[in-house]
């Protein structure tokens, strides 16, 4: 395959503190997340920010994004009162790595330690200890569809586009 048969990727990173934003994938995909990403980040520090903003504002405008769980969850995973994910899908129907998956997307863009996560799959999918939550985060870290930092994980931004094209479409044809 000649370069210019191959498609054009795209992947960028932004890290401020304690937050971090990753894509990669196509081309046209990420530069339109990318775009829409930024005029967010505008909208937010216009409203809260009229005057000149400095670097250090980001931190308060991520804090500020919705945190609601987006609607291709409907069906798929419910919040409890206290805002922890639940997996309504029957656990014979996914494997350890979609089910892990899920609940970061669900959670996304908040890291979650392997203890922490361990008990949401536990309680809502299969009981998983932390060695498997391990295993499952280094695959999917190996595969570029997680960040793995100091002991919490986080879905990437080719881990979010998994998520949001196959894995949760595949689950809603069966549902």
């Amino acid at each position: 395959m000649s370069q210019e048969e191959q498609p054009q990727k795209l992947r960028f990173r932004i890290r401020r503190r304690d937050y971090e934003v990753e894509l990669e994938g196509n081309f046209d995909y990420v530069k339109e997340k990318f775009e829409s990403l930024s005029e967010t980040f505008q909208h937010h520090l216009k409203q809260e920010l009229p005057s000149s903003p400095s670097h250090d504002t980001l931190e308060p405008v991520l804090s500020s994004l919705p945190s609601q769980p987006p609607e291709s969850l409907t069906g798929i995973i419910q919040f409890s009162g206290e805002g922890k994910p639940h997996l309504t899908v029957q656990a014979d129907r996914l494997t350890a790595k979609e089910a892990l998956a899920l609940v970061l997307f669900a959670t996304h863009p908040k890291p979650i330690g392997d203890d922490d996560l361990s008990g949401l799959l536990g309680s809502s999918w299969k009981t998983t200890s932390g060695a498997v939550v391990r295993a499952r985060a280094s695959e999917l870290k190996r595969e570029g569809k997680l960040i793995a930092e100091k002991g919490s994980y986080v879905l990437s931004g080719a881990g979010i586009q998994w998520v949001t094209g196959d894995l949760i479409p595949g689950l809603r044809k069966t549902l």
